[in-house]
């Protein structure tokens, strides 16, 4: 998490229990899902309220497999999820917002850790500002984030334009492939755009917000003292 405090309030009654689980959801997702330098402050807090005010003082979900309880919990998420991603945009020094994909993995443990591994690489975040389509570092990335079952031969990694041109494809089932350099150009130039990475070893997956390291970032963080 980047350093902040957050209150989200509902005015939906919810049990404190199921509360929780919806707040720990979200935030797996999101707060707990972003990155700016891998720096985390002891202060991070974000906190979840429920008034009842929109169902008269009445707790209305009281059961995991209440309907309305993944209604919320999905809202929720998603209202988080867009908080959490400005934290990444307004990041110190930032050129790029950059959304790292992970899908095929064996479960959303393993695809967050490969993600978090990627999203949180220097080499990563310094290629990115640089403009360098250097799949060698996402691959690398991948290989020492800890998850055993992965199998450099299944692995395939794309840089996905967010202006729904044609994705580029970097590596094939372990494979590189013949990469048009000018198109990796256009989309490195571009301010936001995803790294997807397929482990193709089951179905899971999940996503991590990056930006890249610039030299921006290095002055801002060097040039006082704290």
């Amino acid at each position: 998490m980047a350093t902040l405090l957050g209150t989200i309030v509902t005015d939906l009654g919810v049990e404190s229990d199921l509360l929780q689980q919806a707040l720990t959801h979200a935030v797996d997702r999101s707060f707990n899902a972003i990155s700016i330098d891998g720096d985390m402050s002891t202060n991070d807090t974000v906190a979840l309220l429920a008034n009842a005010g929109a169902t008269d003082g009445k707790i209305v979900v009281d059961q995991i497999t209440n309907r309305d309880f993944e209604a919320f919990k999905d809202n929720l998420t998603e209202f988080a999820q867009e908080l959490s991603q400005l934290v990444v945009r307004d990041g110190e020094g930032a050129t790029k917002f950059v959304k790292v994909s992970v899908e095929g993995a064996p479960s959303f443990e393993a695809a967050k850790t490969v993600a978090s591994t990627i999203a949180t690489s220097s080499l990563v975040k310094t290629a990115l500002y640089g403009q360098d389509a250097n799949w060698g570092r996402i691959l690398c990335a991948v290989g020492y984030s800890g998850v055993k079952e992965i199998d450099p031969k299944k692995v395939s990694v794309s840089f996905i334009p967010t202006d729904n041109s044609t994705p580029l494809k970097l590596l094939v089932n372990g494979e590189p492939e013949q990469v048009d350099e000018e198109r990796a150009s256009e989309i490195l130039k571009m301010e936001d755009l995803e790294i997807r990475v397929e482990l193709n070893l089951g179905t899971e997956k999940t996503a991590y917000w990056t930006c890249d390291l610039s030299h921006e970032y290095i002055s801002i963080n060097a040039d006082y003292r704290s």
